[in-house]
């Protein structure tokens, strides 16, 4: 599969799951995205979500980059559940929260982290092309 195809592929499926992706900004595509903005009276959660990723025609090799950043602050009642594995060097991750504030309002959430990568490594698999995690936003842009 030539990469354009393979990026449609994926931009596709990405869409289908709720994420959504620029294509050609710097790289050949970036996700942005605010999974939560949870406020209540006595705090707040947010979980944001970055990950960037550059198709090498000529290694047939996409470098993915990804970050999770979370952060919260204050007093809430409910009940968390997260789970992670580790396959190799890509740690996947699953989040669900059902919380409630100190005014009675219930905030609900579920993530599977892993599914944005696990899309690019299964389109890379299936297309002859190789996956690779780079530890470095800057190896997942176009090259200067």
């Amino acid at each position: 599969m030539n990469k354009q195809a393979l990026i449609g592929t994926i931009t596709q499926h990405l869409a289908s799951i709720g994420i959504q992706c620029v294509v050609g900004s710097g790289t050949d595509i970036s996700v942005n995205s605010e999974l939560l903005d949870a406020k209540w009276g006595s705090g707040q959660k947010k979980i944001e979500y970055q990950a960037a990723a550059y198709f090498d025609e000529t290694a047939k090799t996409i470098f993915f980059w990804e970050l999770t950043k979370e952060t919260g602050s204050g007093f809430s009642f409910g009940v968390n559940r997260e789970s992670s594995f580790q396959s190799g060097a890509t740690l996947s991750r699953k989040v669900k929260s059902i919380g409630y504030g100190p005014d009675g309002k219930a905030y609900e959430y579920e993530f599977n982290l892993g599914a944005v990568s696990k899309t690019f490594k299964d389109a890379a698999k299936a297309s002859s092309w190789k996956f690779k995690i780079v530890l470095k936003r800057d190896k997942a842009l176009y090259p200067r």
